[in-house]
């Protein structure tokens, strides 16, 4: 089937809501209270989003992990849906991360790196934080009637050496607890690594408290379950962004215990005894929903935030922690390996449990129109994403508009994350439409192009062999980055192959 419209089911729920307005008592009046309440209460589920960070898709072994289990997380694939084509809409943390929030393309809003120092931003032409009047998924929500809570890493705003962004909860949030990368209530570790958390510890804004690493997630947890608790008599909208499988990796002595040895180098122990004990807690927070009668109308939507590290250091060792699974390229890359993650939607009663969708062409932008449209929420008419409320009903979505991405273009490019392995670094702008990706610079040269579904790993550059594909895409693919607030930088010459 084709895609539901957005924009006109945005128009009819607005209409709709405005005719009811005229003809009902006002939305304050008891009346209207009255009746609303247990109306939405019934039919609008609770949402928690849980947003891992640094997993790769090849992380769980529901998609090909053998060295560790995730049974937690894929028995929410196994009860309920594995989308295996969804990309995030960047490779890198803070840019993914708006794409969640905006539905829409992060670069369009001066996001496309990590938010670090004034001086990184400045020298990557970044924005120092999210604009807080964009619209976000929680603000929709909030505004009809749910609780919004925000648990775990935010890192759209907030830190280092910035003290006056926004905070989480001007986005839509009534509450949130972050860690380092975030203001307002927070966790910091003890570890302390780069002195990144005195450094937050020193901006203020918000109680600090101090635990180790390996305990934080715990702490998310338990926060978001006593959020819930508040708010059993209304619907409730929860992100849990937990940053355990970010490097460096700082398991407790029980956590590496649990693992039996797994791992082929110390560091590759590690990162799999956080993966292990992370796959531990979300059970743990899946039970505690089943305990409290809340189960049953909870949607749960998991994912990762990018492709895992590439970090050189790991590659001197001889084994890098964290995979990718059949796809070229890692975190900082715009190939398939950065941002190709495995999406898991789990609904009871309206997801049937086994389903695989290996067709609908998804994306981190398309959340926010589908959760609205799942919450029969209006959402805005000009998110970029589309709702994906058919394919989670069973009927996967065989066409889409185009996806658009952005890696590493702009300002000083040196100051962009990139994989350590050169063939996973190059190209700066990506469009993919259907089963076609182009990769390419701003004004369409250094160009490569690949088949998404005979060519998966990316191996075999089409370019020279599909004229006409390339004459489609690339005058796409000069016009959306000319529209960018910022335009790219001279590229660099690039190495003979």
């Amino acid at each position: 089937m084709k895609i539901r419209s957005g924009a006109v089911r945005t128009f009819l729920s607005t209409v709709f809501l405005g005719v009811a307005a005229c003809s009902q008592p006002g939305a304050d009046s008891p009346a209207a209270s009255a009746r609303a309440a247990p109306q939405q209460a019934e039919a609008r589920p609770n949402m928690l989003f849980i947003l891992i960070d640094d997993m790769g898709y090849g992380d769980l072994s529901i998609t090909g992990n053998d060295l560790v289990e995730t049974p937690n997380m894929d028995r929410l694939a196994r009860d309920g849906l594995l989308m295996t084509q969804f990309t995030v809409a960047a490779p890198i943390c803070s840019a993914s991360r708006a794409g969640f929030l905006t539905g829409r393309f992060p670069a369009r809003e001066r996001f496309w790196n990590f938010i670090d120092s004034r001086a990184h931003n400045d020298a990557t032409r970044q924005a120092h934080w999210l604009n807080p009047e964009l619209p976000t998924l929680p603000r929709s929500l909030k505004a009809a009637g749910y609780a919004t809570g925000h648990f775990g890493k935010w890192h759209m705003g907030g830190g280092r050496d910035i003290g006056e962004a926004p905070l989480p909860t001007e986005y839509g949030f009534d509450e949130s607890y972050t860690q380092f990368e975030g203001l307002g209530p927070r966790v910091l570790m003890t570890e302390d690594d780069a002195r990144l958390a005195s450094r937050s510890e020193a901006l203020g804004r918000g109680p600090i408290d101090h635990l180790p690493k390996g305990k934080i997630t715990e702490r998310y947890i338990d926060k978001a379950l006593d959020f819930i608790d508040r708010h059993q008599d209304e619907p409730w909208y929860v992100t849990l962004w937990p940053d355990d499988v970010h490097d460096p990796w700082h398991p407790t002595e029980e956590q590496i215990a649990a693992v039996n040895g797994a791992g082929r180098s110390e560091s590759e122990v590690r990162f799999l005894a956080v993966l292990s004990a992370l796959d531990m807690e979300i059970g743990r927070m899946v039970d505690a929903l089943r305990e409290r009668d809340e189960l049953d109308n909870t949607m749960i939507v998991l994912t990762s935030d990018n492709g895992p590290t590439g970090s050189p250091a790991y590659y001197k060792e001889g084994v890098v922690p964290g995979s990718a699974g059949e796809f070229r390229g890692r975190k900082g890359s715009l190939y398939e390996g950065g941002v190709r993650e495995p999406l898991i939607v789990y609904w009871p009663g309206h997801i049937e449990p086994g389903q695989r969708d290996d067709t609908t062409v998804a994306n981190a932008v398309d959340l926010y129109p589908t959760l609205a449209d799942a919450a029969d929420v209006p959402a805005p008419a000009n998110l970029d994403g589309i709702s994906l409320l058919p394919a989670l009903e069973g009927d996967p979505i065989e066409s889409r508009p185009d996806l658009y991405y952005a890696y590493g273009a702009f300002g000083d490019r040196s100051k962009f994350p990139r994989p350590y392995l050169e063939r996973d670094q190059r190209p700066g702008f990506a469009i993919r439409a259907g089963d076609w990706k182009l990769l390419a610079a701003a004004d369409g040269s250094d160009a490569e192009l690949y088949n998404l579904q005979s060519d998966p790993g990316e191996t075999r550059n089409m370019a020279a062999e599909r004229p006409d594909i390339m004459n489609m895409l690339t005058p796409k693919l000069r016009r959306w980055s000319a529209s960018l607030p910022v335009q790219a930088s001279p590229r660099e010459p690039q190495p003979a192959e």
